[in-house]
């Protein structure tokens, strides 16, 4: 009977560490979940902004672009992507939709898998106020590279410096400096 009692008292012990350690292993978990609804909730907010720019590429390349803008302006980020399947009717891993923020302003871009025969114009233009000369020069070289210059860099008399260029995509960059 001793030996009943004891055991009991042993095996009431272990339950009451194991509860202790699966609260603590709860606690954890509830942090994180917490920590990643905030997250998706911020996530969401962020999408349901009125107005965004929407870049449509016809050769498969909205991610490339994408890339290449976020790694050319400071504070840019990738806020989502969503990729063609499979069974979708587009090349599978292509852009169906992404969400991207170049220095703070919202852009939204997809692969479209219709020729269209419209594409990027100059009449609709991506303006940038640089805050510096090296700003606009590093962006005109790497803008310009492969694509085509529609007005030189130059004073124009209504800033310092001026450049209208059209990228390797096709979309056009008015650069500023005051």
């Amino acid at each position: 009977m001793n030996r009943i009692f004891y055991l009991f008292i042993v095996l009431f012990l272990l339950q009451s560490c194991n509860n202790k350690a699966t609260t603590e292993e709860l606690n954890a978990l509830q942090t994180e979940l917490d920590s990643l609804k905030k997250q998706h909730a911020a996530a969401l907010s962020y999408k349901k902004e009125q107005i965004a720019t929407f870049l449509t590429f016809q050769e498969n390349n909205a991610e490339e672009a994408m890339n290449f803008y976020i790694n050319l302006f400071e504070n840019s980020k990738v806020i989502d992507i969503q990729r063609y399947g499979n069974e979708g009717p587009a090349k599978e891993g292509t852009i169906f939709v992404a969400t991207f923020e170049l220095n703070g302003s919202r852009f939204m871009c997809s692969d479209s898998y219709i020729k269209h025969e419209w594409d990027f114009t100059p009449g609709v233009s991506i303006w940038v106020d640089c805050k510096s000369e090296e700003e606009i020069n590093t962006l005109f070289t790497n803008l310009s590279a492969n694509g085509q210059v529609l007005m030189p860099m130059d004073n124009y008399g209504f800033s310092t410096k001026f450049a209208f260029i059209e990228d390797r995509f096709g979309v056009s960059w008015q650069l500023n400096l005051e």
